[in-house]
């Protein structure tokens, strides 16, 4: 949503004053404080439009009655006659409807601060504009889609959703509608092109249409709904389906002339110049090899044909090659790529003439995507007036931004980007877990510099990629107004428009925290393979940082259970949108974590000899059967309106299947085992047989740390964290476990697990050890005739509370944590709430200019303690982003305690197929630390756009886990 709309949201009882992108000039009237009756006694104004104005005008008129209707039962008439009616409503087009000229000509509405600009509107409420019409509610537009834009925002003014239909968001119902009669004047967008790609439809959307649309395929029944979501969006643009499922977008007859309708921009993707969709389209029998090295007047021929026919719609032309796919340009050995290249560029702007177009006043974008980008930067000229349109590497971060000179094309940039993607290292069309954050982040930097003329988003199916494509395109409509509100803030006032303003918080912090979750690793990702092959053992921790795995699942199943209660205290009929669009996605990563992280620890439990290991293998297996229930509830909604949409296992690729589990025979009588926090091994005499012990052994080892199995980590005074020792059974029966302390200073609380496991929890009772007292003592756990006794050691070192301090021979917290910020020139580090792993990253400022030397740098600086000396390792934690352009690098420098400054360049050593799943990648520099005590961090900025998430100085205790462990914090 723009931020008009969001503001929209809150009141239906007023037309808010907008808050407009730079290019929009703002206008609030002094107008008597009076409201129209869009609704009152059972009736409601005509509204009227012109028949010589753009049909989308008319269109998107009779989507305003039925949204009326959608929220009080009545439907407004929808005319192009004569105005009449006690009140009216008054649509139409500057310049291209009667009505509208009408009232200009007559000095009745002001249009003098949207005439001439792009997609702008104003709204505006005029007495007697007509004889016989007391009043009317006049939207008048700049250009068609303006007008278009200007009546949805009435749509939204009465708690309409642009997924009202996409997502069944259903309206709050009421049986009088009153509107405000201030003047609003909506300058044009932030960004010119604005859309989405629908790619990768194979197992939704494609399967979706062949049973609903008439054409049996995406046809123009089906891209009708496309094209009102996009306008209800306030976006403009499309890249239609195109793979070989799909048949190609103007083979379908109607689909172009329903895009003209809709006043849609079409383009086509980066492998598929002037509007062709070659999988389709091209023929390799009757034309030869697509290779224009070799064959180059026949592809020329194939490209001249869809330019004559399409050429008086509005386009955004695809320009260069790539091949039939998504591949590489087919040419011959030895070919020179820039010169072929840029040979195509040229002959394909001659097209143009040929149809009596200037080139240079066609929209024309150049995707420099994947292998393209090799090309360019070799030196490929592109023409002054064509678009640049830059790429993410398919996971969300931005490859390369213009130059300071390219900055000055006449012709801009754009940007691709991607919320849905298929392909290495591994897919992610699933669910979307993009957050805001990332996207506002990555498209900030595109807004920096410039790359403001086409944003277009991969949505995959659309669905469920609903969230993130709202918030890019709100972004792209009105950027500072969007990006202003934060991710928290817009998700609140997305559900505060989409659901109810009384579950908005709730809704707010709930995706907030699956966003947290999920950008850890994506669902599809939880397999750590390469998508075909069975999912590997995942180094998620089960015995780490007190159960990394198990955190990380309770968390999980404490979002479904929020999501569960925010379902059952909103209005029934407002359920099934909230299913799709937010409990859905919810559950579907929730369970995804919880069969592959089940997995998991049935074969450590397993390796361990836990008769629990089943139990945990049953749990897997429940988790997969309710991903299949929940999606056959998805598909369910709207009685069989979605039927055969969501696919949760698309490709199907292994990690969508039941993953392998570890199975044990229990010893035939009961008998205890005990396993320490830290520690894969275990304390047994009678273990369970594992099916398969060599197996589950080496899985295990990949969480293996220098851990006895009778030693629990050191109990410190300053963090205070607990730890934990587990008493299982190993056999058939029950066993009455028992567990005594030496000393009273420890503490013991008892969890029941899964299989009749117990946890116990130990902590210290500070209160009663001596200040800088370090105390041993023991756990002795018994049952069945058996014990088993654990090491317990505390240290009663106190320190003051937020202080940064070692625990178990490591340093960890967030970027977020400095003490001092030092800024250069009014630029360098700033906060980056909201993004990262750890939510409470830094960012060094996008105006910043890159320095050699780290004096001159601005930085930032922390100050820890540590009880350690000697030789530490510093682990930096960085967002797995790009540098911003050729002018920049992706550097940082540190210096520990005033020593020498070490330069890190972080893309010198990157593997970048690691760092987009995880969506981090660390760096490691080695440091003296000569004192305990206190010292100094200093973390300079050396380059704009990097984005440090967090810290670990390691002095040898750092465990094998997947995240950075717990912030290391005194309380």
């Amino acid at each position: 949503m723009a931020f008009v709309r969001i503001l929209a949201a809150l009141s239906f009882a007023t037309l808010v004053l907008t808050v407009t992108p730079e290019q929009a000039v703002a206008q609030q009237a002094s107008t008597p404080a009076k409201t129209f009756d869009l609704v009152a006694d059972g009736v409601a104004p005509t509204i009227f439009t012109s028949p010589n104005d753009a049909p989308v005008v008319a269109i998107a008129a009779q989507a305003f009655a039925g949204d009326v209707e959608r929220v009080s039962g009545i439907r407004p008439k929808v005319s192009q006659g004569t105005p009449e009616g006690k009140l009216a409503i008054l649509a139409g087009t500057i310049g291209g409807s009667t009505l509208i000229d009408q009232l200009i000509a007559n000095k009745r509405i002001a249009v003098d601060k949207v005439i001439g600009q792009t997609e702008a509107y104003t709204i505006a409420w005029v007495e007697n504009p007509a004889a016989g019409v007391a009043r009317a509610l006049v939207v008048a537009g700049a250009d068609r889609r303006g007008t278009a834009y200007g009546i949805f925002r009435l749509s939204e003014q009465i708690g309409v959703s642009p997924w009202v239909w996409w997502a069944d968001a259903a309206p709050t119902r009421r049986s009088r509608l009153n509107l405000g009669t201030e003047t609003i004047v909506q300058g044009s967008p932030s960004v010119r092109y604005r859309g989405i790609f629908i790619n990768d439809e194979d197992w939704s959307l494609r399967p979706w249409a062949a049973k609903n649309d008439p054409s049996g395929d995406i046809g123009p029944q089906t891209y009708a709904k496309v094209f009102e979501l996009l306008l209800r969006l306030r976006a403009n643009f499309l890249w239609p389906a195109m793979h070989k499922v799909t048949a190609a977008f103007n083979q379908v007859p109607g689909n172009a002339e329903m895009a003209d309708r809709y006043a849609i921009v079409m383009g086509a993707s980066h492998a598929e110049p002037m509007l062709r969709d070659n999988v389709a389209e091209w023929n390799f029998d009757a034309r030869g090899e697509y290779n224009y090295h070799q064959n180059g007047p026949q592809v020329l021929d194939y490209w001249r044909e869809r330019v004559k026919l399409n050429h008086q719609y509005e386009n955004v032309y695809t320009v260069g090659m790539r091949g039939i796919h998504d591949s590489a340009v087919e040419a011959g050995r030895g070919v020179d790529g820039v010169k072929l290249l840029e040979q195509v560029v040229a002959d394909q702007r001659g097209l143009f003439r040929e149809v009596g177009q200037d080139p240079a006043s066609v929209p024309q974008v150049f995707v420099p995507y994947k292998e393209v980008l090799d090309v360019y930067r070799k030196g490929m000229k592109v023409p002054e007036d064509v678009t640049l349109g830059w790429v993410d590497d398919n996971y969300g971060y931005i490859r390369q931004l213009s130059t300071t000179a390219e900055q000055k094309r006449s012709g801009g940039a754009g940007v691709y980007y991607h919320i849905s993607y298929w392909g290495v290292p591994n897919d992610y069309l699933w669910l979307d877990t993009t957050p805001p954050a990332l996207i506002a982040e990555e498209m900030g930097k595109a807004w920096a510099t410039h790359a403001r003329r086409l944003w277009v988003l991969n949505v995959g199916d659309i669905k469920p990629g609903e969230r993130g494509m709202n918030y890019f395109l709100d972004l792209a409509y009105d950027y500072e107004g969007t990006a202003k509100l934060g991710q928290r803030g817009w998700l609140k006032h997305w559900a505060a428009e989409t659901f109810a303003p009384e579950q908005a918080d709730a809704i707010a912090a709930l995706l907030d925290d699956y966003y947290r979750l999920n950008f850890a690793r994506k669902p599809e990702h939880m397999g750590f393979n390469d998508g075909e092959t069975t999912p590997r053992t995942t180094p998620f921790s089960p015995v780490a940082y007190g159960d990394e795995a198990g955190r990380r699942i309770a968390e999980f199943r404490a979002l479904d259970t929020r999501a569960e209660k925010i379902a059952a205290a909103l209005p029934a009929d407002k359920r099934d949108g909230f299913y799709h669009l937010v409990q859905y996605p919810v559950r579907g990563t929730a369970l995804t974590n919880i069969k592959i992280l089940s997995a998991d620890r049935s074969f450590l439990y397993a390796h361990q000899g836990r008769a629990s290991a089943n139990a945990h293998a049953q749990v897997a297996l429940e988790a997969f059967q309710r991903i299949k229930q929940a999606t056959e509830a998805y598909n369910a909604i709207g009685d069989g309106k979605w039927a055969r949409f969501m696919d949760d296992a698309p490709r199907n690729q292994s990690v969508f299947y039941m993953p392998p589990v570890g199975r044990v025979t229990p010893s035939a009588t009961p008998s205890l085992g005990v396993a320490v926090e830290g520690s894969v091994d275990s304390l047994v005499v009678r273990p369970a047989k594992a099916d398969q012990p060599i197996d589950y052994a080496l899985r295990a080892k990949r969480w293996q740390n220098n851990r006895a199995p009778d030693q629990l980590p050191t109990f410190e005074r300053a963090t205070d964290v607990r730890h934990y020792i587990d008493a299982f059974n190993t056999g058939a029966g029950t066993l009455d476990i028992d567990a005594k302390v030496s000393a009273p200073w420890i503490r013991i609380e008892r969890e029941l697990q899964a299989g009749d496991d117990q946890r116990l929890w130990v902590s210290i009772d500070w209160s009663k050890l001596k200040s800088n007292q370090t105390a041993s003592g023991t756990v002795t756990v018994s049952a069945a005739g058996e014990s088993r006794a654990v090491k317990v050691e505390a240290r009663n070192v106190s320190a003051p509370a937020g202080a940064l301090v070692e625990d178990n021979g490591i340093v960890a917290f967030s970027a977020g944590r400095y003490t001092t910020l030092r800024a250069v020139n009014g630029s360098g580090w700033q906060r980056a709430p909201e993004l990262g792993r750890s939510g409470n990253s830094l960012m060094s400022s996008v105006g910043l200019s890159s320095v050699t030397d780290a004096a001159k740098a601005p930085y930032a600086e922390y100050r820890f303690r540590t009880t350690s000396t000697g030789e530490a390792s510093l682990h930096v934690t960085l967002l797995p982003s790009f540098a911003l352009n050729r002018e920049h690098k992706l550097r940082y420098a540190v210096s520990i305690n005033d020593g020498p400054v070490q330069v890190v360049d972080a893309e010198a050593k990157r593997d970048w197929s690691d760092g987009v799943q995880r969506n981090a990648m660390t760096t490691i520099t080695e440091w003296p630390i000569a004192k305990s005590g206190e010292q100094r961090l200093k973390v300079y900025a050396m380059d704009p756009g990097v984005v440090v998430d967090s810290f670990v100085v390691d002095f040898g205790g750092l465990a094998k886990a997947y995240l950075a462990p717990p912030e290391t914090i005194a309380k």
